[in-house]
C-alpha cells in the first residue's frame, strides 16, 4: 500500500509539473463542451427562403408577411418563377422556395383547397424534413386563419372533426437539442480523455527512461497500473464535475436526477476509459502509436454510442456490434438521470454491463502488461 501511495504522489507530481498538461485537461474540454454545445445541433433556424406569388392577392401576401416575421424563416424575397427558384437553390443561395400557384385564393375562398409547392434542399435530409415540417405548420396555422372566410361548405368542415390530439411534448418541452446533446458531449468527454491520457502515461515512461527505473523496484504490475490509473480517476472525475458546472452557468442545463448516481456511473464508465488506454500502451512503442490507435477507437466509439445518430436507426449488424461499446450504455445513463431524472434502479442493465467490459478490459490490459521497456 505504501508503494501505490508513493506511485500516485509521484504520477501528481510529475502532472503538476507540466502546466501545458493542466490545461488539456482542463482547459480544453471546457472549450469542447462549449463550441461543440453551440455548434453541433439539429435545430434548424434562419432558413434561407424565397417565394415565387404568381397570386399576388390578399391570402398570398399574408404567407409572404409570416415567412418575413418569423425566426425559422430567412426570408430573401421574391422571384419571377420557379426555374428561378430551382436557380436559387441549385446554387445555394437559398434551401427553401415557396411558390403560390394563380387563382390560389379564389380557390381557397370556394373551398377548392388548392396546392402550395415548396421546393427544399434535400442534400441534408435531416434538415429538410424539419424545414418540411415548419412549412406544414405554416399551413396549418394559416388554414385556421383562413377557413371562417371560405365557402358555407368549407366553414361546416369546423364541425365535423370527431377526434383531436393533443400533443405533449416531455422531459424536453422546447425540443431543444442543445439539452440532448451537451450530456452527450459530457460522456465522449470522459472516454477521450480517459483513454488518451492512460495511454500516452504510460507509453511516455517508456519513452523518457522512467519505466526502466521502475524495474529495479519490488513494485508489481497491479500496483503500477493502480498508480498510473488512479491519479487520472480523480482528475477525470474533477473535469467531469467541471463540465457540469459548466453546462449550467453557460447552457442553463442541470441534471433532473440525483448528482450522486450520475458520479458513481460516470467513474464506472471512466474504469472502461482507463482500461482501453492501458491496453493501447500494451501494443503502442511511441506516444505517436498511441495517439493513433486511440484516435482509432474514439472515431468507432463515438459514431456507435448513439450520439449523433440513434442506435434504433442503425442496421441490425451494426446494432449488434454497438454492444461492446461501453459508451453507448453511458450515453442512455447520463441522458436518462439529466432529463428524466430516472432511478439508478431502472439502469442497473446499462450499468452492469459497461461494469463488466471495464473489468474485464482491465483483466486484458493488466495480462498483457509487462514491466519493461518495449
Amino acid at each position: 500500500m505504501q508503494r501505490l501511495l508513493y506511485l500516485i504522489q509521484k504520477e501528481f507530481r510529475q502532472i503538476v509539473r507540466e502546466k501545458i498538461f493542466i490545461g488539456i485537461i482542463f482547459v480544453v474540454p471546457v472549450l469542447q463542451l462549449v463550441v461543440i454545445g453551440f455548434a453541433v445541433t439539429t435545430d434548424v433556424k434562419n432558413v434561407s427562403t424565397v417565394l415565387v406569388n404568381e397570386d399576388n392577392a390578399s391570402f398570398s401576401r399574408r404567407i409572404e408577411d409570416v415567412l418575413q416575421t418569423s425566426d425559422v424563416f430567412h426570408y430573401l424575397g421574391r422571384l419571377p418563377n420557379m426555374a428561378a427558384a430551382r436557380v436559387w437553390i441549385t446554387e445555394g443561395k437559398a434551401q427553401l422556395a415557396v411558390v403560390i400557384p394563380p387563382g390560389f385564393e379564389r380557390k381557397v375562398k370556394s373551398g377548392r383547397f388548392p396546392k402550395i409547392m415548396t421546393l427544399i434542399d434535400g442534400v441534408d435530409g435531416n434538415s429538410a424534413g424539419v424545414i418540411a415540417a415548419y412549412v406544414n405548420l405554416l399551413a396549418q396555422h394559416l388554414q385556421r386563419e383562413w377557413l371562417p372566410q371560405s365557402n358555407a361548405f368549407a366553414r361546416q368542415l369546423q364541425n365535423i372533426h370527431l377526434l383531436r390530439l393533443e400533443t405533449r411534448m416531455l422531459y424536453n418541452p422546447d425540443l431543444k437539442s442543445v439539452n440532448n446533446i451537451v450530456p452527450g458531449i459530457l460522456a465522449m468527454l470522459i472516454m477521450i480523455i480517459t483513454s488518451y491520457l492512460t495511454g500516452m502515461s504510460i507509453v511516455r515512461e517508456k519513452e523518457i527512461g522512467t519505466l526502466e527505473q521502475l524495474m529495479v523496484t519490488p513494485i508489481r504490475n497491479w500496483e503500477l497500473l493502480a498508480g498510473k490509473i488512479i491519479p487520472l480517476a480523480l482528475i477525470v472525475m474533477a473535469l467531469f464535475n467541471v463540465g457540469m458546472f459548466a453546462a449550467r452557468l453557460i447552457f442553463g442545463l442541470w441534471m433532473k436526477g440525483g448528482i450522486l448516481g450520475l458520479e458513481l456511473m460516470a467513474a464506472l464508465f471512466a474504469l472502461s476509459g482507463l482500461s482501453l488506454g492501458i491496453l493501447i500502451s500494451t501494443v503502442a512503442r511511441t506516444q505517436q502509436q498511441a495517439m493513433f490507435l486511440a484516435w482509432f477507437f474514439m472515431v468507432f466509439s463515438l459514431l456507435l454510442s448513439g450520439f449523433f445518430i440513434p442506435i434504433e436507426n442503425m442496421p441490425p449488424a451494426i446494432q449488434a456490434i454497438t454492444y461492446l461499446n461501453p459508451a453507448r450504455y453511458f450515453m442512455v445513463i447520463v441522458r436518462e438521470i439529466y432529463l428524466k431524472g430516472t432511478p439508478l434502479k431502472y439502469l442497473w442493465g446499462q450499468a452492469a454491463a459497461m461494469t463488466v467490459f471495464g473489468v474485464l478490459m482491465f483483466i486484458v490490459a493488466s495480462l498483457r502488461f509487462q514491466k519493461r521497456i518495449a
